[in-house]
Formats: C-alpha cells, structure tokens, sequence
C-alpha cells in the first residue's frame, strides 16, 4: 500500500510519501507527479520518505527521477537514508541500477 499526501504552501509543496514504495503503486507516485509539476511553479518541492518501510528497485529509479527533477527527498531509517544518499550522489540512474553493480 502506499499514501501520497501533498500541502503547499506559498514557498514550498511538501509530499509525505507513507508504505512500500514498489512496482504496483509507482505509477501513481509518476502520475501524482506529472499532475502537479504546474501548482509547483518553481517553489521547493520536499518529498518526506520518512513513512516509507520498503523501496524497490522501481521506486529507486521513480525517486531518482525526481531527485533529478529538483524533489529534495527526506529520509529516516538506515536503508531509506542509504538509498537516498546514493541517489543524490548519482550512484542510482533512472534504470533504478546502482552504478557499479552488476546486471544478472
């Protein structure tokens, strides 16, 4: 399951992102995204990841995708903060495969 919540205010809109963030529910996690890119209009755009209790390779690549699109993306937990450390730093490209590792 995942729930997206969103609230803008004048300088920012913040998404509270909450459950597993995997395959079935990304699409909604791209679409939500697509239909708000307007309302944002250049403001700050936080997405709060710390309600999320799985990643998957798919939700890498989407968050990568907006990293790259100006999301600042804001973690909790071990694994949710490594994940976002290596998207920051380049080492997830929108494939969602960590550079580096090995394609099986």
């Amino acid at each position: 399951m995942l729930r997206i919540t969103i609230a803008d205010t004048p300088t920012e809109q913040k998404w509270t992102v909450e459950g597993h963030l995997v395959h079935p529910w990304i699409s909604e996690l791209k679409s939500t995204w697509t239909r708000t890119k307007t309302a944002r209009r250049n403001r700050r755009c936080v997405v709060d990841l710390t309600g999320v209790t799985f990643i998957d390779k798919s939700g890498e690549k989407a968050l990568a995708r907006l990293h790259k699109d100006g999301a600042e993306l804001v973690a909790a937990g071990c694994y949710t903060r490594h994940v976002v450390h290596d998207i920051e730093n380049n080492k997830v490209d929108w494939s969602g495969v960590r550079k580096g590792a090995r394609r099986e």
